[in-house]
């Protein structure tokens, strides 16, 4: 009794049940399979992008934390060509059906403010690149979809497919989570790349304070069932 006692008042987190099958709620969703689980969820913090990820997760309390691996799902992707302009470093962006982008940011790593490299891709999903003699890597990123880091190479053009979706890798995602009943979750994005190495109870609960204050509104996702398909026997 009193080891039962002692317990409860420890502070030590219970284990709460595992969870299984998908949950939805529109085009957004969470699916688990033993202890992983992929997910994409949009509309937290007022961004209309949406992110996407896949990893191992666990429940602590009222917060579910899902470390992340590499992303099976669509990403973005990049191809090094032959350079078609003598000092100038072509790039192309289009989505992954190869229609160009527009309004893509485009950065270089060697932007200064004397030196502003920043280019923003037009209708035909392109910019146009100079003075990248001391250039390592360009960074191409836009709301709504999947970043990609180019490692530059001179005397090269290059052409990025961008896929939709924020993809999150080797991070730790943290909602709170609550289950309202048996079919339904509800959740809130507290934090997309939690520090696991400080203190995590303590860092959990300053993550909920913060989005408490802000009054953040959660998100209910439903759980989905495959449908009932009865079996019949020949003849009948």
């Amino acid at each position: 009794m009193l080891l039962l006692v002692s317990v409860l008042f420890s502070g030590i987190s219970i284990i709460a049940q595992p969870l299984t099958g998908t949950y939805k709620n529109g085009s957004d969703s969470l699916v688990f399979n033993g202890n992983r689980v992929i997910f994409r969820v949009s509309g937290f913090g007022g961004l209309s992008s949406a992110q996407a990820g896949m990893g191992s997760y666990e429940r602590v309390s009222n917060f579910l934390l899902i470390h992340t691996l590499d992303y099976p799902g669509d990403k973005s992707t990049f191809q090094k060509l032959d350079s078609s302009r003598n000092d100038t470093c072509v790039i192309k962006v289009v989505n992954l059906s190869n229609y160009p982008i527009q309004g893509v940011l485009i950065e270089p790593d060697n932007t200064t403010a004397k030196l502003p490299g920043g280019r923003i891709t037009g209708s035909d999903g392109k910019i146009y690149l100079t003075h990248t003699q001391k250039t390592r890597e360009i960074t191409v990123s836009g709301m709504g979809i999947n970043t990609v880091t180019i490692d530059y190479s001179p005397c090269s053009d290059y052409l990025v497919k961008v896929a939709d979706n924020e993809v999150i890798e080797n991070q730790t995602v943290v909602f709170m989570i609550r289950e309202v009943d048996d079919e339904t979750l509800s959740l809130l994005l507290l934090t997309d790349n939690f520090d696991s190495r400080k203190k995590r109870d303590s860092e959990l609960h300053k993550l909920e304070r913060k989005v408490r204050k802000s009054h953040r509104m959660d998100k209910r996702f439903k759980k989905e069932y495959e449908p009932y398909v009865r079996s019949t026997q020949a003849g009948h």
